[in-house]
């Protein structure tokens, strides 16, 4: 949509930035990172290759009949399967991501009070104006080209690489009829990622 149809009107959330809110945008952005499936799964194929590479050299340093041959074989694959079913477990139990990200958010928010303070963002087509008692920042649509929508937040993002900038808009800080308005801001001036 070309900015000239999005309304002038600023759109303004009023908001407390809670640990919650952080872990949100910090897991949508790892969501919304596409990956290859082997870098997914790079921790199993170098398990896998490992066990390989033992199995490989075992056989081959020593004068194995048959069934011992065969025996090893049974073991590598069995051992193969247990860690592809840990790696699975391992997954589904901490949820991915926002395990690793849930250390780092209480680290963020312990280290930076400010960012508990009662804020006012104001998204304009400019870009997006942040005010608190700690002070003031304005950034520009160039230094967030992209956007993610979450069931609680609207989150910009810097760029698709690992680390880069967030910036998160929970969705409590504005009304329910404002959400148009503001995803026609973003559309506008951002490119959403799925």
């Amino acid at each position: 949509m070309p900015s000239e149809n999005v309304a002038a009107h600023p759109v303004q959330l009023h908001y407390t930035l809670t640990s919650d809110d952080l872990l949100d945008g910090f897991a949508a952005h790892n969501r919304s990172i596409p990956r290859p499936w082997y870098l997914r799964w790079l921790s199993t194929l170098l398990g896998t290759g490992m066990l390989g590479v033992v199995f490989v050299s075992s056989v081959l340093s020593q004068n194995l009949t048959g069934a011992a041959a065969v025996a090893i074989g049974v073991v590598f694959i069995v051992a193969v399967l247990v860690g592809v079913g840990f790696n699975l477990l391992l997954r589904r139990l901490f949820g991915g991501s926002r395990m690793i990200y849930r250390l780092h958010v209480r680290q963020i928010m312990r280290g930076n009070p400010a960012l508990s303070q009662p804020m006012q963002a104001t998204v304009t087509d400019t870009g997006v104006r942040l005010s608190s008692a700690a002070g003031q920042s304005t950034t520009t649509w160039a230094q967030y080209p992209l956007h993610v929508e979450t069931d609680r937040s609207f989150v910009l993002l810097a760029s698709e690489r690992r680390g880069a900038g967030v910036l998160v808009l929970p969705k409590r800080g504005l009304d329910a009829a404002i959400l148009a308005p503001l995803r026609s801001l973003l559309s506008a001036h951002s490119r959403r990622l799925s």
